[in-house]
């Protein structure tokens, strides 16, 4: 029924080209200035996935509970000591409060004056007691260094404890090998130029000590106020904190570096690697797709016909689609990608059959009508397949993939649509020369030969391997971690990567919400209980226990060391001075090491050979060393001078912003569970994911409403699994359902499908071979596959169905593989994106269309072998002598009989 309709449709298309040109063209502009007007991309992931599963309802509910903790920015502090990194993240902290409008919330998770005031109560009362005892034994060396904290004071101090101290017995060298061996290296990376500065405070605790590439960190968590319609919605916020470290000169004073991680920046992020080289790339792309619509047409003016099509057919699905969903989303926004590589197959196909028609009938408006007959049935049905692949997304949670079902199936509408419109009228006014010889490969002759004399022998072979392959499908990996799809050189994914064993990170922690403060603390004692758990945090882990006897403690500390961390240090001395002291520090520690063999030995015999080098070097190395060593050691004591002067914690002396953190406003309290990583996780992944594995089985037996981190993972991959399973079984049906009612025959039906699953079999066989892993982002190519593979072996079927033999030289083939290589140009260009997921997609969408054009170009014919004849009872109508074609359609306006175009001409 829509044949004929197709046919009259083109014939008015080219007696009124102008005409339809410049409705066309109207239209175009009119979607393009919508689209200028309306165009928005709305960068929230969280509104990528929809779904009522206990784990997304009870993330909600945290949402809504704690808006703050959504769309987190963490800025990491970094410097060589931990007192430098606290410094610089103490001064940001307070700079970034001085914009609300900016920011919605700064915290310093485990920093800031609260904890530097009462940071010592949060130890045992065991441990407060021993520290005030081994302060009080160190009153004189703290009084030293606290009289002169300079590189001339510490260089004294090692030559007087080094002396007679020494000597008598009263010091041992091996009692000083941490703080020998910390310096020499703290020198030797100032005079290599090198970020180095001496950890005090690592000395004492080594989870303060740099790690082994040298960096302590200090952290902030930022809530930013985002804006979604930019591409980067929090890049404002984040550019504001970096402002901030500049205008402090935290890297000059501290030499501390300001990176940004979190959930936020991972999106910018990941955004920006989309987008960068995407001009290049879209560049590139354009020229090898004219220059193989140029293989397959030979004409500029074919080209332009149908370039022209497409770009107007693209404004016009932009404009439907912006109408439709309002904002792109990050998924849906490639829905161009896809109409080009999609819609171009239209446009080739009937621009080929054109070519073939006007090679035997010099009449343009006769090879126009005869090339609509003759692709009419394929390309309707290819455009309804394709179509119903798409929406079959519609129904499923994955809203992000639903909506580019939506737009692209649409843009299959539209692309059918001026190709049989704007397409035609364009050939009509451009007036394209005459075709010499018809398309085809004349070349593959002997391979229609071949094929057709080895039929059997073929498809036993093509099976035997395809069941052979079938065993690598247990090897198939699925990875669902989001984070392997970003760019690891990115800023915010490299510092992650950096945190992924620090206890701030939290990447592995689960959340669990109650209803009340005391439930809350209940539920925690049963978390904490379990082996699989290493931390459990609520608001009350804030107030600590047995507070009176720290309190206590901590006063005689204060009582014995307060005249000392107060006193007027004295006044810095000349740079001759310091190398006086350098050098005698020098000698000492050399005299030292030979009297004073075994440990810490070797630590003295390598700080005086550096400390000789220090004082050999310029006055401004000496300056660096002055800040890397002595301007920790004035932080460590005004923090020690601050720990010693706590105030009693109670829920009322809390910081509000922390209290908020833990506490919403109608009552609800919040419970974060830490998992216990065993050392192997930290290098093996499969031990990591076991791990992780066990820790939620576990938390959610105990807590059935825990959600967040590896909890809303798996969620999240089996929600998108559902959705791709329910979408590729959808079309499935949906094909099998057009076919049957385009072909009437199961049989037909059969031969269309089956290489279409073959062809995926054989996809995901060599994505096993290949070492491919699925993940959230190139899983969209299998349902695709569906789509793009029914149209290429529709055309097939309905070309046997017409009596068409020797397929692999026909202008059949000629078309299908330059449309299937545009399609895998457009398609394979996102493999070389910067961006891990968009490159996978396109890697993976470039396998599935070779393994389905290989499908529908070799392995289809030989399935379907010879022609059967023709019945008067074929849907597709009775044959009619090739001859009379010509005279058929010219004097005939009925077109309910038009002959058969497969058959060959005479």
């Amino acid at each position: 029924m829509l044949r004929p309709l197709l046919i009259r449709t083109v014939k008015f298309a080219t007696r009124h080209a102008w005409g339809v040109l410049a409705v066309s063209l109207l239209l175009t502009a009119l979607s393009g200035i919508y689209v200028a007007r309306n165009f928005a991309i709305n960068t929230d992931i969280s509104r990528l996935l929809e779904s009522d599963a206990p784990w997304a309802t009870n993330d909600k509910a945290i949402s809504a509970a704690f808006p703050q903790r959504d769309n987190l920015i963490l800025a990491v502090v970094q410097a060589p000591a931990k007192e430098l990194a606290d410094a610089a993240a103490n001064e940001l902290a307070v700079k970034l409060r001085e914009q609300p409008k900016r920011f919605n919330a700064v915290g310093q998770p485990g920093g800031g004056p609260f904890f530097e005031h009462n940071g010592l109560l949060f130890a045992d009362t065991a441990t407060v007691q021993d520290m005030g005892g081994k302060l009080t034994q160190a009153r004189p060396l703290l009084n030293n260094l606290a009289h002169d904290p300079t590189l001339r004071g510490l260089s004294d101090l090692l030559t007087t404890t080094l002396a007679l101290p020494l000597q008598l017995g009263q010091v041992k060298l091996s009692d000083m090998d941490k703080l020998l061996g910390a310096s020499a290296k703290t020198v030797d990376g100032v005079l290599e130029k090198k970020p180095a500065a001496l950890s005090w405070a690592g000395l004492v605790d080594d989870e303060l000590k740099p790690d082994t590439q040298g960096r302590a960190f200090s952290f902030i968590t930022v809530s930013p106020v985002l804006d979604f319609s930019d591409l980067k919605a929090g890049s404002a916020a984040s550019d504001a904190i970096r402002a901030a470290a500049a205008e402090l000169k935290l890297a000059e004073r501290y030499n501390a570096q300001v990176r940004l991680t979190g959930s936020q920046p991972l999106a910018d992020d990941e955004f920006a690697s989309v987008s960068e080289g995407a001009e290049l790339n879209g560049i590139l792309t354009l020229i090898v797709v004219i220059g193989i619509l140029w293989m397959a047409l030979r004409s500029g003016r074919l080209i332009v016909a149908v370039l022209t099509s497409l770009i107007c057919g693209l404004l016009m699905t932009a404009a439907l689609g912006l109408a439709m969903v309002g904002a792109l989303n990050m998924i849906s926004v490639a829905f161009a990608v896809l109409f080009v590589g999609l819609g171009v197959d239209f446009g080739i196909q009937y621009g080929v059959r054109y070519r073939a028609e006007r090679c035997e009938h010099n009449d343009l408006s006769l090879a126009l009508e005869l090339a609509a007959r003759d692709v009419a049935t394929p390309l309707s049905l290819a455009a309804a397949a394709t179509a119903a692949a798409f929406f079959c997304f519609l129904p499923t949670d994955y809203r992000g993939v639903a909506e580019l079902g939506k737009i692209a199936g649409v843009g299959m509408i539209v692309a059918f649509a001026t190709t049989f419109t704007m397409l035609p009228a364009l050939i009509r006014v451009l007036r394209p020369t005459g075709e010499r010889e018809a398309p085809g490969f004349a070349w593959l002759a002997p391979a229609d030969a071949f094929f057709e004399r080895h039929r059997k022998s073929v498809l036993l072979a093509t099976g035997a391997i395809i069941v052979a392959g079938i065993p690598l499908l247990m090897h198939l990996r699925f990875d669902f971690d989001p984070l392997h799809l970003k760019d690891p050189a990115s800023e915010s994914m490299s510092t992650l990567l950096a945190l992924k064993d620090s206890p701030q990170a939290g990447t592995d922690n689960v959340s669990v919400l109650t209803p009340t403060l005391p439930a809350a603390q209940a539920l925690a004692g049963k978390l904490a209980a379990l082996p699989e758990v290493s931390r459990v945090v609520t608001l009350n882990t804030f107030i600590p226990a047995d507070q009176a006897p720290k309190l206590a403690a901590i006063a005689d500390m204060s009582k014995n060391l307060m005249p000392v961390l107060t006193q007027q240090p004295s006044a810095p001395a000349d740079d001759a001075r310091r190398v006086a002291s350098l050098r005698n520090a020098s000698r000492q520690l050399a005299l030292a090491a030979e009297d004073h063999p075994g440990p810490g030995a070797e630590s003295a015999a390598h700080l005086s050979r550096s400390l000789g080098k220090l004082a050999a070097a310029d006055a401004a190395t000496r300056d660096r060393a002055e800040a890397a060593i002595a301007l920790p050691l004035r932080l460590a004591l005004a923090k020690l001078q601050r720990a010693l002067s706590p105030s009693p914690v109670t829920r009322e002396s809390l910081p509000p912003e922390l209290v908020r953190d833990w506490l919403a406003p109608d009552g609800q309290a919040l419970i974060s569970v830490s998992p216990k990583m065993p050392a192997a996780a930290r290098s093996d992944e499969d031990v990591r994911e076991a791990t992780l594995d066990r820790f939620t089985g576990a938390v959610l037996r105990v807590a059935p409403n825990a959600t967040g981190g590896p909890i809303a993972i798996q969620g999240s991959a089996d929600t998108i699994m559902t959705a791709f399973a329910h979408a590729g079984i959808w079309a499935v049906i949906s094909i099998a359902v057009l076919l049957w009612i385009t072909l009437r025959r199961i049989g037909d039906v059969l031969r269309t499908l089956i290489p279409l699953l073959v062809s995926a079999i054989v996809t995901l066989e060599l994505c096993a071979a290949f070492g491919i892993a699925l993940n959230f982002a190139n899983i969209i190519a299998l349902p695709l596959l569906l789509g793009i593979g029914v149209a290429f072996k529709i055309y097939y079927v309905i070309a046997w169905r017409h009596g068409k033999t020797k397929l692999l030289q026909s202008s059949l083939t000629h078309a299908v593989l330059y449309s299937a290589a545009t399609t895998a140009t457009a398609f394979g260009s996102l493999w070389f994106s910067h961006h891990p997921g968009t490159a996978s997609m396109g890697e993976l969408l470039a396998l599935a269309l070779v393994c389905t054009l290989a499908g529908a170009v070799f392995f289809q014919p030989i399935l379907m072998g010879r022609p059967r004849r023709r019945l008067a009872t074929d849907p597709q109508g009775p044959s009619m002598p090739p001859v009379m074609v010509a005279t058929q359609l010219a004097k005939s306006a009925d077109t309910s009989q038009r002959p058969d175009p497969g058959k060959p001409r005479r």
